[in-house]
């Protein structure tokens, strides 16, 4: 029997998953999250969730819309994500892992989701 498309991933609700678990499901689902980060709106394609080889768990995407401080957007971006102060699941879907990631750029010790 074969999974609707829109049938949940998760036997709970979304607003009862943890940042992790929601970031982890938009990895998987290829969905487009907003988040709050560093006091900023952000609107991101989330690809890999993993901890990094510091020992911070990052999340690296890429950052379509919203703020930063580091850089011009749209663009690559690692966040960490117990930084995270909100993640919402939109309904945009995103292809798929865009062809420029650079997964050695963030070196991880173990991976948790990739797109």
């Amino acid at each position: 029997m074969q999974q609707q498309q829109d049938a949940p991933r998760w036997a709970h609700p979304i607003e009862e998953l943890t940042t992790g678990e929601r970031l982890v499901l938009a990895i998987l689902d290829h969905r487009v999250v907003r988040i709050r980060y560093q006091g900023r709106d952000r609107t991101v394609e989330p690809h890999l969730l993993g901890i990094h080889e510091a020992g911070e768990p990052i999340l690296v995407g890429y950052q379509t819309a919203g703020g930063s401080g580091s850089g011009d957007v749209p663009g690559w971006r690692s966040f960490i994500s117990t930084a995270v102060d909100e993640v919402e699941l939109t309904g945009q879907q995103f292809p798929g892992p865009r062809s420029d990631l650079n997964a050695a750029a963030q070196p991880m010790v173990e991976i948790f989701a990739r797109a």
